[in-house]
Parts: C-alpha cells; sequence; structure tokens
C-alpha cells in the first residue's frame, strides 16, 4: 500500500539529497588550486573526495538505527546542522590533515541527514512507485552537479576557494530551515526493529545482490569524479571553465538515461531494467578501454567512453535502490544506512585507489571502472529476483 508523498516534502527529500553531489562536484576545478595553498599533490587533495564519501558511510550507519529510533526529521535536522558547520569551517584549514578532518566531519553530518531520504520513501512506497520515486529524486538532484562544477569555477575565479566551501554551508543552513518548516514529524517506528539490527539486512540473501550491484556502480561514478581533474584538467590539458563544461555532459547523460528508466517501468520490472543498465555500462567500459589503448590522445573518443559508462547510472541507482529497500518494510532506516554505507564505503575505496595509481596514465583508472562494472552486473545477475505481489504485501 502506497502512501501519499506531497510535492513539496519530494523536492526537499531531493534537496537533502543534493547536498551530496555539490560538495564532490562543487570544488573539483579548485583542486589543483587548493593542492598549490596547501603545498601538497593534487592527488592528495583529490583524496578529499574519497574522503568525504567514506564519511558519508561513517554518518549513514550512525543515522539510520537513529532516525528509526527517533524519527527522521529530528535526525535528518541533526546532521544538517553538523554539515553546516563544518562546511564554514573547511576555509580555515591551513594543512592538509586539517583538510581532511573538517571534511571528514561535514561528511559524517551529510551521511546522518542524507539517510533518512531513502528510508521516508521506503515508509511510503513499494515496488515500481518506489523506483519512480527514487528516478524522480535523482533527476532532480542531477540539478546539483550540473551547476556546482560551473558555480565553484565562477567563485574561485571572484574570490578563492575557501568561499565555495562557505557558500556550501549556507546552501546546508537553508535546507535545515525547510526541514524543519515543511518535513511533518513523522511517528516513530516499532522499537521491534532494535532486535534485529544490521545483522537482519544481511540475513536477507535476496536483496544482497542488489546491495553488491549499487555498491559497485557507484564506485564508477566516484572513480570518475575523484580523477576527473587528472584525466581532463592534467592529461588533456583542458582549462578549468572547459572541464567545468565536460562534466556536464555526464550529467546531461545521467538525466537522460534516468528518463528513459522512468518511461520503462512502465512496461519492465526494476530488476529486468538494472539488468539492462549495467549492460549499457559495461559497453562504456569497453569504449574506455579502446580508446585508452589505440587512441590515448584523442579527448573525445575518452569523453564519450566516460559519458556513456556515467550515464546508466540513471537507472541502475534507483532501480538498485528499489529492488534492495522493498525487503525492508519494519527497519528502513537500518536498510537504507547498509545501503548508503555500502556504496560509499566501495565508492571511497574503489576511488582512492584508482587516484594513488594514475599519476601518470588513464589505464588505472579504466581499468578500475571496468572491473568495477563487471562485479556490479554479476552481482544483479547472480542474486536478483522479480520483486513478486506476494513480496510486495508481505513488506508493507
Amino acid at each position: 500500500m502506497n502512501k501519499y508523498i506531497s510535492t513539496p516534502l519530494l523536492i526537499l527529500l531531493a534537496g537533502i539529497s543534493a547536498l551530496t553531489p555539490f560538495a564532490t562536484d562543487g570544488y573539483l576545478s579548485a583542486i589543483p588550486v587548493m593542492a598549490n595553498d596547501l603545498n601538497t599533490d593534487i592527488s592528495m587533495v583529490a583524496i578529499t573526495v574519497s574522503l568525504y564519501i567514506f564519511g558519508l558511510a561513517i554518518g549513514q550507519l550512525i543515522g539510520g538505527p537513529l532516525s528509526d529510533r527517533f524519527g527522521r526529521k529530528s535526525i535528518i535536522v541533526f546532521g544538517l546542522v553538523i554539515f553546516s558547520v563544518a562546511s564554514f569551517f573547511i576555509p580555515y584549514a591551513n594543512s592538509l590533515e586539517m583538510l581532511w578532518g573538517i571534511r571528514l566531519i561535514q561528511a559524517i553530518g551529510g551521511g546522518i541527514a542524507v539517510v533518512g531520504v531513502p528510508a521516508i520513501i521506503r515508509d511510503n512506497s513499494v515496488g515500481k512507485d518506489s523506483a519512480r520515486l527514487f528516478s524522480l529524486i535523482m533527476l532532480i538532484t542531477m540539478l546539483a552537479p550540473s551547476i556546482a562544477p560551473s558555480v565553484g569555477t565562477l567563485i574561485l575565479k571572484l574570490l578563492n576557494w575557501g568561499w565555495i566551501f562557505t557558500s556550501l554551508g549556507l546552501v546546508g543552513v537553508m535546507v535545515t530551515i525547510m526541514v524543519i518548516v515543511i518535513m511533518p514529524k513523522v511517528a516513530k517506528l516499532d522499537k521491534s526493529v532494535k532486535r534485529g539490527g544490521y545483522l537482519s539486512v544481511f540475513k536477507e540473501r535476496r536483496a544482497l545482490g542488489y546491495l553488491v550491484a549499487q555498491g559497485f556502480c557507484f564506485s564508477v561514478l566516484m572513480t570518475f569524479l575523484t580523477n576527473a581533474p587528472f584525466a581532463y584538467i592534467e592529461h588533456f590539458h583542458v582549462s578549468e571553465t572547459f572541464f567545468s563544461a565536460l562534466l556536464i555532459l555526464n550529467v546531461v547523460g545521467v538525466s537522460i538515461v534516468n528518463r528513459i528508466n522512468h518511461y520503462l517501468l512502465n512496461h519492465y520490472e526494476p530488476n529486468q531494467l538494472l539488468k539492462l543498465f549495467l549492460s549499457v555500462q559495461l559497453v562504456g567500459a569497453i569504449i574506455l578501454v579502446i580508446a585508452t589503448a589505440f587512441f590515448p590522445n584523442n579527448l573525445w573518443f575518452t569523453v564519450a567512453g566516460f559519458v556513456l559508462i556515467t550515464a546508466p547510472i540513471g537507472g541502475v541507482i534507483p532501480n538498485s535502490s528499489a529492488c534492495f529497500m522493498h525487503y525492508f518494510g519494519k527497519n528502513a532506516g537500518i536498510a537504507a544506512a547498509t545501503l548508503g554505507a555500502t556504496q560509499y564505503i566501495l565508492g571511497a575505496v574503489v576511488s582512492a585507489v584508482a587516484a594513488i595509481l594514475s599519476h601518470d596514465s588513464l589505464w588505472p583508472i579504466v581499468l578500475v571502472m571496468m572491473t568495477a562494472t563487471l562485479i556490479a552486473l554479476f552481482g544483479a545477475t547472480y542474486r536478483s529476483q522479480p520483486l513478486l505481489v506476494s513480496d510486495l504485501e508481505e513488506q508493507v
């Protein structure tokens, strides 16, 4: 049985989710400048992207159980406050270690807040309806990564990189106020969910394939975002402004696939579409291999590969999220934390490995993305099952 989610609440949930891509994309063009100011290598500053994702995982593991126990709204506000305060302090970091530390705190706050989004969706929907809501929120949040690099570049040229994070803190404050005003206070969930805890999630074997699929698919995206400055600015020597424009191509690709997925959900099940889009992602990985091996100096061939390997994420994430979450009707907070933490930990580790290895070659990036895609496709194929009506009735 599906409940009603108002349009303002849906947009607010998208706004909370958008903080993550804004926090990861908004300062990418400033990474070389930050590295110069902090007297360190670009790769060391680029790791702050992976570090943020790792912190999001920690935050979700904290916020998930708390939201099941104390309600979604209060925990979301708590996380947003931490996120906003840390954002204001980042510009005052005078060493790489201090930058890493404050960035981690910022990420933990973001994780505590964002884990409430999939939990609220699962509280109110299942099956195809859940997949459509995930798809719609993902489409709205695409505005953040499409705007963030350009805004970040503009702030960098007019002021300095510190103001990028100050602006992020101001956005966090605005979203916090909106949560307080718009989001209804939802009754606490049944405290019996505490008996199962995180172990209950891993005992549900039917959901594990979707967990693997989403985690490694997300790793592909994070590997691209973490290493895009090296690939485009350092390897192909494009300008910071052109770099921001190239990132928009990836956002457009994800948005188009997202809308295609929304249409196809009228005719196919989420698990079927999940495997379809992961297969398309594999084609993108193959193109990247060909481009790197035979056309290493051709920017546009590489760009085409990057766009094709990231665009299917617009269909993979909504479907894998819906497929995974539908098995957890009574402990949606813990399930959402498990899903989010898994994808962020994998994304952080995989993208960091690619960043560390890619000092003077694109091969580590390409091979890491190819491997992650194959594992994601294996997970979706090995464990995924149709979402039966009996399953949905049992979970509602």
